[in-house]
């Protein structure tokens, strides 16, 4: 709609002619991702950056230049920046002749600026776009791996008529599609709707996407809520979902084609389907037998304390050679998830085997704290650190899924240094999430994409040796 912005007021509060807590301006921000083109040095001559370059490619796919951003990292962060970039330093600026006003980057004297080849993307929030095509008032959010810098280019906001929503007999049309019985409740606990489960996943497309493309997915769909009966879905079963695509039944000999879901199309389609939860597989389609990721999911037992299970992700991450690259998460429900990336090279009968061996060691070592057994009588008042998640065919509720339970809790990708800010494994639901990931920084899993580490060694230092 163009607006400035929109003002939140409590609802019970009187108008006062003066700023209040209780009347609030908020004003409309965008954000998008940028090419990197250069950089600029700081005046006090410290090993930061004092601001980045940024362009976008045109129509015809020349980069031109948009402006730059100068804020939005500590000092730890701005030379992190500075390091990464000198790498990649090129003489000339990446933008053609023609293309953009280079001198218009700094204030300070002419040749103050440095360019790098264009490879790196910069997530930005700004103002708005001045009529000359720059953005105004920019703040840095965080580089992203998830886009290659070919594809960035101006977006633009959709009108309101492709916004919705519009209500109308009974169906609510969103951003993508129609939502049958969109008022129905489907956690009796909070009033949650369907519609609000369809909204969520619309709004953190962009998260979850990445953790969903190209892998084998299982849905839990939930006809009649958390409280009702469940299904899990693996194949096609008659029920096409629009967006949902089948792999090739060659991927899984004996068994139906597997599904992916691989666009914001298929994701709010298969909310509208009555899927709650998304679960995937530890592989890609592209190599089915070869996991290149390892999961220790901590599922503490009855009487398990919460410091308990934080205790327990910190001792799983460095136990048998799970030392960083580990990643963390909300399980959404009680317990974490711990994610090990991994080179795709062994086979699920090994991978699975080594994490089997890795939760015995620390049950042996640790057993006041740890069980190998699942079962709730063996793991009363302790942790089991289900391997089980690693074996073929086994699946994982994927980073931002909804869970099936009471609240509708969320697996939220997490920073290490979070965890001792943990309250519970579902301590962000489908009504929360989205503000907590509009208030952050950075992406704790950034690097995930691009880490993934041999097993070989790690299996050596525990004695494990993979069957042949």
């Amino acid at each position: 709609m163009n607006l400035e912005g929109v003002i939140a007021k409590r609802a019970d509060a009187p108008y006062a002619s003066r700023r209040t807590e209780t009347w609030l301006k908020l004003k409309c921000q965008q954000r998008q991702e940028f090419v990197v083109a250069g950089y600029t040095d700081r005046s006090d001559g410290s090993p930061q950056i004092g601001s980045l370059l940024l362009g976008v490619h045109a129509p015809d796919g020349t980069l031109v230049s948009v402006g730059s951003v100068g804020t939005g990292w500590d000092s730890d962060e701005a030379a992190a920046l500075k390091r990464k970039l000198v790498k990649i330093e090129v003489a000339e600026p990446p933008f053609p002749a023609g293309a953009g006003k280079p001198g218009r980057w700094s204030r300070r004297a002419p040749g103050s600026e440095r360019w790098v080849a264009p490879r790196l993307v910069a997530e930005v929030a700004f103002a708005e776009w001045t009529p000359e095509g720059q953005i105004r008032h920019a703040s840095y959010v965080s580089l992203r791996t998830d886009k290659p810098a070919s594809a960035i280019v101006r977006e633009t906001a959709r009108t309101l008529a492709e916004a919705g929503p519009v209500k109308s007999a009974g169906r609510t049309a969103t951003g993508r599609i129609k939502v049958s019985n969109a008022e129905r409740v489907i956690d009796p606990g909070s009033g949650l709707t369907k519609l609000d489960l369809v909204r969520y996943y619309e709004s953190v497309a962009d998260w979850i996407l990445p953790h969903l493309k190209s892998r084998p997915c299982s849905l839990v769909r939930g006809p009649t809520g958390v409280t009702g009966e469940l299904f899990f879905q693996k194949h096609d079963e008659k029920i096409s979902i629009p967006g949902i695509k089948e792999l090739d039944p060659r991927l899984w000999p004996g068994h139906g084609a597997l599904l992916e879901v691989g666009s914001a199309q298929a994701l709010a389609s298969a909310a509208q389907m009555n899927v709650i939860e998304f679960h995937t597989w530890n592989s890609t389609a592209k190599s089915i037998d070869k996991p290149d990721r390892m999961i220790f999911d901590l599922d503490p037992g009855e009487g398990t304390s919460w410091q308990h299970v934080q205790e327990a992700a910190i001792l799983v991450r460095s136990a048998g050679g799970t030392r960083p690259p580990a990643w963390l998460k909300t399980s959404g429900g009680k317990g974490l998830h711990v994610v090990v990336p991994i080179a795709p090279r062994f086979n699920y009968e090994a991978v699975k085997g080594f994490s089997q061996a890795v939760v015995q060691h620390l049950a042996r070592t640790i057993p006041a704290r740890f069980v190998a057994k699942s079962g709730p009588s063996n793991r009363v008042g302790k942790l089991f650190v289900d391997f089980l998640r690693n074996g073929h065919g086994a699946t994982t509720a994927v980073a931002f899924s909804a869970r099936a339970r009471p609240g509708l809790g969320v697996s939220m990708p997490v920073a290490w240094d979070e965890l001792t800010k943990l309250k519970s494994g579902a301590q962000w639901t489908i009504a929360t999430a989205r503000e907590h990931l509009s208030f952050q920084t950075t992406d704790p899993w950034a690097d995930y994409w691009t880490a993934r580490q041999p097993l070989a060694a790690a299996m050596k230092r525990i004695g494990f040796s993979p069957p042949k």
